[in-house]
């Protein structure tokens, strides 16, 4: 199944490009957890509520966030990628643009885990402990 887990990260990756939270939620196990790099200070988030919540913190201050798949496969039982992510903050106006890693773990064709990480290493060695 690794290829299926592989696509199951892309298609979650579109339907957030296409801001379709309806179907990003249809690709996340209900008890998902999310880690998210840019906005870590909030800690994780928990659930189908959490990832609303995520999803509405993350564009109310990058509106326009754009993450793109570089790379994606399997690592242990993991899927690791390296992802392309641009916007501009809403508060200086200042554009991004980086390379960032996710490590997320996919069971029964829903992501049932996700983090994100500065780099690849670092996801690495939490696809490889996790």
């Amino acid at each position: 199944m690794p290829q299926e887990d592989v696509e199951v990260v892309r298609r979650i990756f579109a339907a957030f490009r296409e801001r379709d939270l309806e179907a990003f939620l249809g690709y996340l196990d209900p008890d998902v957890e999310f880690r998210s790099l840019i906005l870590e200070i909030e800690g994780p988030y928990h659930g189908f509520d959490g990832a609303t919540e995520w999803w509405a913190d993350l564009l109310s201050v990058f509106p326009d966030w754009s993450p793109s798949i570089e790379e994606a496969r399997k690592v242990a039982d993991r899927v690791i990628v390296r992802v392309r992510a641009e916007g501009r903050g809403t508060g200086s106006g200042v554009a991004q643009a980086r390379d960032i890693w996710q490590v997320a773990e996919v069971r029964d064709g829903r992501v049932r885990s996700s983090a994100f990480f500065r780099t690849e290493r670092e996801a690495l060695q939490a696809a490889q402990r996790e």
